[in-house]
């Protein structure tokens, strides 16, 4: 899993990489979400809702 912090940049919360401060692009967001889903231990169909 991604190493993550949330910055603000202006008005909006933006997933970057913690040890190089550069934002998450698509491919990699949509990987940290799932991993997250599924580290929770939630159903997959409720991804939706993060």
């Amino acid at each position: 899993m991604f190493e993550i912090e949330f910055k603000l940049a202006g008005m909006t919360v933006v997933p970057t990489h913690k040890n190089c401060g550069n934002p998450l692009n698509g491919p990699q967001l949509e990987k940290f979400q799932k991993e997250l889903v599924k580290s929770w231990g939630l159903d997959p169909e409720d991804e939706k809702l993060i």
